[in-house]
């Protein structure tokens, strides 16, 4: 009797269970499909291995949507993904949904994300800079509701990794073209024997040093100090007659006073003979006057000496 009770229980339980189970997928499902949602598209231009329908949408960690459908776009080059946003979500995100198209943040992006290294792979909507992250334009229209795409970060890795192996040749030829000059240059110094000649200057040089140490050594300090002593005590003196030399060429009787008085007597000179000019002017016509009737004179004496005894011959001028 007790085990069959317990077997009556058993089963209870467990149809208990089934229908609990039942009735919260029903109720979840429900809710799911009760709530609103907005589709946007992207187009990717890489591999979006591992990203499933049913993976979700997230903005900075926060679940806003999934993925709705997955197809190759019409130029068989991108990757068309279709997501559900929910409404709340999208008007946190501020995506004013309009007939021809969604209004977006310049810098709003969608971007293909991992959670670690091999983790399940999902959407990423943030905003990037448009300068690194500009918009790639489509070769055809795109749908309304579109939100650009920007590269993953395993497709950047894959191209740095992809750049920098199509640059080995040329790494390896300024490589070879190194070594080649390294190796000239050192057949250069061992054919000019620069390291004996090295050593050798090495050795003059030492020997300098030594010879300057002695010489340094031998100099008699405290000679050398009284002797500098006396010449700075000289110097002074001869600095101490300039400047009273100086004090006296700019005194009240020096050379530089007499010189500027002189220059001023000069000028007033100067100032009288220019208002002396008319009368020095008519005196000056007066003395040539006198000067050729003295000059007449003289002629008419030469030509008759007789005449200051016999006096001026009648008829004569």
């Amino acid at each position: 009797m007790a085990v069959g009770t317990n077997r009556w229980k058993l089963g209870l339980f467990v149809i208990l269970g089934v229908a609990i189970a039942i009735g919260a997928l029903l109720l979840l499902g429900a809710k799911a499909l009760s709530q609103k949602t907005v589709e946007f598209v992207s187009f990717f231009d890489e591999s979006v291995q591992g990203l499933e329908l049913g993976s979700p949408v997230k903005f900075r960690g926060v679940t806003v949507g999934r993925v709705a459908q997955i197809d190759i776009a019409e130029n068989l080059r991108h990757v068309q993904v279709t997501s559900q946003l929910s409404v709340e979500q999208v008007g946190k995100l501020r995506l004013a949904v309009k007939e021809n198209g969604s209004k977006l943040h310049p810098d709003m992006r969608v971007q293909l994300a991992q959670t670690g290294i091999t983790g399940v792979k999902f959407l990423l909507i943030d905003f990037f800079d448009s300068a690194s992250n500009p918009v790639v334009p489509l070769p055809f229209k795109p749908p309304p509701n579109y939100i650009p795409t920007a590269s993953s970060t395993m497709k950047n890795l894959e191209d740095s990794v992809t750049r920098t192996a199509n640059r080995f040749p040329e790494i390896a030829d300024d490589a070879a073209r190194a070594v080649a000059q390294v190796r000239l240059v050192a057949e250069q110094i061992q054919a000019g024997k620069l390291p004996e000649r090295g050593a050798e200057t090495l050795s003059h040089a030492n020997d300098a040093l030594r010879e300057l140490n002695a010489q340094l050594k031998a100099v008699n300090a405290a000679q050398l100090s009284s002797e500098t002593e006396k010449n700075l005590k000289e110097f002074n003196g001869v600095l101490v007659r300039t400047n009273a030399l100086l004090t006296r060429l700019d005194s009240e009787q020096g050379l530089f006073r007499n010189a500027e008085r002189s220059a001023d007597a000069i000028g007033e000179v100067a100032r009288n003979a220019r208002s002396l000019g008319p009368e020095l002017e008519l005196t000056l016509r007066e003395i040539r006057g006198a000067a050729r009737s003295i000059k007449r004179f003289a002629d008419e004496l030469e030509r008759d000496p007789d005449m200051l005894l016999k006096g001026r011959a009648k008829g004569a001028p």
